[in-house]
């Protein structure tokens, strides 16, 4: 009986070799270049880091920034003279409570037949993410800090003219399900509506469109359609926001619902191929204060740009009448924001450029966060921009109420 024992115990230790040699470990968090990557980078960082690139020496840069910003940068006699800096790679972690549930839950998380998430509870879905409709749920996963009160200034640009008008507005975002390191993790609790984010917005300026609020509510289903109603200052009532309105702009701006944050829609609508790694010249560790917004100029200046191996992916939605045919987004593989992205008309023509400026700041406990302080959205068609910089409160306690019909109709009345 004893050699038999020992064949069976032999015969399930190599089994069990296969099956863990199926499914690695998890090695989340992957820096965005191996420490042989960076001994190579050396030569190119000490030529070019703390260059300041303007339409003159933007040629030796080229290859490294999307067709589209270079067409913004040359373009002079359209867009004016612009100029950004060229900072060194600063590898950007992730929140430990990130970290932790990605570890946790690593390898239950799946797309089903339709691209729907499954099986997500909290943290990157897919650390080891082996295609583009992987990368695009990492995407929506990320961490938002779990909730924030954010303050965002900025202008309306109509560049033809030459003038602009001032934007402020302020949110206030509720992390329902999917937390990570404010508590609780990683759902709070009596969440009966089975919310994953919600938001409150209240927009300050311009003038006319003073006192508009919206407030939406977006589902740990993402098949399910979003909730949202608006204020509208203007005609003293409130209206029921329908899921194709989220493709109008609001309040003069060129952003629609769906641009917010980079992309604020459900995953499965779109269809996704990736493009490859690409080295980029992208803003991720920004220090807004040294970002210049001149009145009448449609690009901000002062732009601090790293250059990192970069995810882009094609985006077509499924909807043929859907506002965009095709996005592409350049893909930060640290903390997976979208930094940059072109967005094409439904005739296929360009049409806007996001170009989103990434930062790192304390979180609830002092905890590293990771989002942008700063964007610019440019319609290249109309000659126009929305440019805005953004204060943050992260991981703050705010009460769901404030993303209740009834607090809307209490504010707005």
């Amino acid at each position: 009986m004893k050699p038999v024992a020992y064949c069976i115990a032999i015969s399930l230790f190599i089994l069990a070799g296969f099956v863990n040699a199926e499914e690695p470990p998890c090695t989340y968090p992957t820096p965005c270049y191996t420490e042989e990557q960076l001994q190579a980078l050396r030569a190119w960082k000490k030529e070019w880091v703390g260059k300041k690139i303007t339409s003159a020496n933007v040629d030796k840069v080229k290859d490294f920034l999307p067709a589209s910003f270079y067409q913004l940068m040359k373009n002079t006699g359209t867009w004016g003279e612009s100029w950004f800096t060229i900072t060194a790679y600063q590898p950007i972690q992730p929140t430990p409570g990130t970290i932790s549930a990605t570890r946790r839950f690593c390898g239950k998380p799946k797309a089903d037949a339709t691209g729907k998430l499954i099986n997500w509870i909290s943290g990157v879905p897919f650390p080891h993410a082996a295609d583009a409709l992987e990368m695009a749920h990492n995407y929506r996963c990320r961490s938002y800090g779990d909730g924030y009160n954010s303050d965002e200034k900025g202008h309306l640009i109509d560049g033809k003219f030459g003038y602009d008008r001032t934007l402020r507005i302020k949110n206030q975002y509720i992390i329902f399900a999917g937390r990570t390191d404010a508590p609780p993790v990683p759902e709070l609790p009596d969440n009966t509506k089975q919310l994953w984010r919600a938001f409150h917005m209240q927009q300050l300026a311009p003038p006319e469109v003073r006192n508009l609020r919206i407030i939406e509510l977006q589902y740990k289903d993402e098949t399910r359609a979003y909730d949202s109603w608006v204020w509208v200052s203007a005609l003293r009532r409130i209206r029921r926001r329908s899921t194709s309105e989220r493709q109008d702009a609001l309040g003069g701006a060129d952003f629609c619902g769906y641009d917010n944050l980079g992309w604020d829609g459900p995953v499965h609508v779109n269809t996704y191929r990736y493009l490859g790694r690409k080295e980029m010249l992208l803003c991720r560790n920004t220090k807004k204060e040294k970002l210049v917004l001149t009145p009448g100029k449609c690009l901000y200046d002062g732009t601090q740009r790293e250059r990192i191996a970069a995810h882009v992916l094609e985006v077509t939605s499924r909807d043929p009448n859907f506002l965009y045919s095709k996005m592409i987004w350049y893909l930060d593989p640290e903390t997976w924001q979208i930094l940059y992205s072109d967005r094409y008309d439904r005739e296929g023509k360009l049409w806007k450029v996001l170009d989103q400026f990434g930062f790192t700041s304390p979180g609830h406990g002092g905890v590293t966060v990771n989002f942008f302080n700063a964007n610019q959205m440019i319609d290249v068609q109309r000659r126009h921009s929305t440019a805005a910089s953004v204060d943050y409160v992260f991981g703050t306690n705010i009460n769901p109420q404030i993303v209740s019909l009834q607090y809307l109709q209490r504010l707005g009345y």
